[in-house]
C-alpha cells in the first residue's frame, strides 16, 4: 500500500465538481496517486472508478459513453456501469471472463461534488449541513493545483493571522493586525471547532464597505475538508465557505471552495465567484512556499504563537489518529 494510503481508506474524497463531467460525459482525474475516471451514464448518474482498463492498462477516460457503458479507446472493450466487461469486439461471440471488469469506487454527488472513497466509508458524508438553508445560493470554484500538501492547504485555511498580509484591502490590513484570543473545543462527532473568533476586515464580506468586525467559527470534520461560517456584526445574512481539498499525490492538492450566501440578492454569481477566487489565488503562492511541504505533526518542528490555537490542535488531531498523508515527523525525510 502506498505510504499514507492506509489514512485515506475509508475517507470521502472530492474528485471534482459535478459541471466538469457532462451527461455522457468522462474524465479522468488524480487521486492519491490514483488514475481515476469520472463518467455519467445515460441517467446523469456519476460513476468513479480506477481510470485503467485491465486488457492492456490504457485509460478509460480517453475513450466515450455509449449509452450506459463506457469504451476503452484502445481495442474498444466495453464495460457496464458495474464495472462488467459487456464486449470484446476482436472476439465479438465470446463471452467475457468475470475477470474482465473495471475497478469500481463507492461514490457519492454531494454539494456541487463528486465523492469517492477508496474503501467502504467509516462516516457519513455531512460535512457541510449549511448547504441545506433555504433562501441562499451556492457557488462552487474551479479547483486550483496548489503544489503543496492538503493539510498545508487545510491550514492555511484555519489561519486568521495571515489575513492582513496576504489579504490586504478584503480580509486584513496592517492597521488591524490583533487576533483576539478565541476557544478551540472537540465536538461531539469527534471533529475540532474554533468558536468566538473575531477579526476586523475592511471587505470581509461581498459588498462590504466601511469595515466591521467579523465573526467566524471555523470546523474540521474530517482531515481534508474544512469549513466557516463568518458574518459581519449586525450585518447582511452568513457566508458558509467548506474547503474541498482532493489530494494528487503526497505534495499536490487541487482545492477549491464552495460556498453558501445567505440572503445576497445584490451580487451576481459571478461577483461572489470572482470575491472568493481571489483569495484562494492570493493563498495559492504563500501556501507553496511553505517548507516542508507536508504538515509537520511534531510540535516542536515549527514554531507558534497563541492564535494558533486551532492550528495546534489540528496538528494534535491528525497526530492522535495516526494520520500519514501529507504529513511528515520531524527528522523524517520531506518534501
Amino acid at each position: 500500500m502506498r505510504e499514507g494510503m492506509l489514512s485515506l481508506a475509508g475517507e470521502w474524497l472530492p474528485v471534482c465538481n459535478s459541471d466538469d463531467v457532462p451527461d455522457g460525459g468522462a474524465r479522468g482525474f488524480i487521486v492519491a496517486d490514483e488514475r481515476i475516471v469520472v463518467w455519467r451514464d445515460s441517467i446523469g448518474a456519476a460513476h468513479v472508478w480506477r481510470d485503467y482498463c485491465p486488457h492492456r492498462g490504457a485509460q478509460l477516460s480517453l475513450g466515450h459513453v455509449m449509452r450506459d457503458q463506457i469504451v476503452c479507446p484502445y481495442h474498444g472493450w466495453r464495460y457496464d456501469i458495474e464495472g462488467q466487461c459487456l464486449r470484446i469486439p476482436s472476439n465479438p461471440s465470446l463471452r467475457p471472463s468475470k475477470r474482465a471488469c473495471a475497478t469500481t469506487f463507492i461514490s457519492e454527488e454531494k454539494y456541487g461534488v463528486i465523492w469517492m472513497c477508496f474503501s467502504e466509508p467509516v462516516h457519513a458524508l455531512d460535512f457541510f449541513p449549511e448547504a441545506a438553508i433555504s433562501s441562499s445560493r451556492r457557488i462552487n470554484l474551479a479547483p486550483q493545483t496548489v503544489r503543496s500538501s492538503a493539510p498545508r492547504v487545510v491550514e492555511n485555511f484555519l489561519d486568521m493571522a495571515h489575513f492582513s498580509f496576504v489579504h490586504v484591502g478584503i480580509l486584513g490590513e496592517e492597521a488591524h493586525t490583533e487576533v483576539p484570543d478565541y476557544d478551540v473545543v472537540q465536538t461531539a462527532d469527534g471533529g475540532l471547532e474554533a468558536r468566538q473568533c473575531r477579526y476586523w476586515q475592511p471587505a470581509g464580506m461581498p459588498g462590504q464597505g466601511g469595515g466591521a468586525m467579523i465573526d467566524y467559527v471555523y470546523r474540521v470534520k474530517r482531515p481534508l475538508i474544512a469549513s466557516l461560517t463568518k458574518m459581519a456584526s449586525g450585518g447582511q445574512g452568513a457566508l458558509h465557505i467548506m474547503l474541498a481539498a482532493s489530494p494528487v499525490t503526497q505534495t499536490e492538492t487541487r482545492a477549491w471552495l464552495v460556498s453558501i450566501h445567505e440572503d445576497d440578492s445584490t451580487h451576481s454569481d459571478q461577483e461572489l465567484y470572482d470575491f472568493n477566487m481571489e483569495i484562494l489565488m492570493q493563498d495559492t503562492p504563500i501556501v507553496e512556499s511553505q517548507w516542508p511541504q507536508r504538515l509537520p505533526l511534531d510540535l516542536d518542528a515549527e514554531l507558534h504563537q497563541r492564535c494558533d490555537r486551532m492550528a495546534v490542535a489540528y496538528r494534535r488531531w491528525l497526530a492522535g489518529m495516526g494520520f500519514g498523508w501529507g504529513t511528515v515527523i520531524a527528522g523524517a525525510a520531506a518534501g
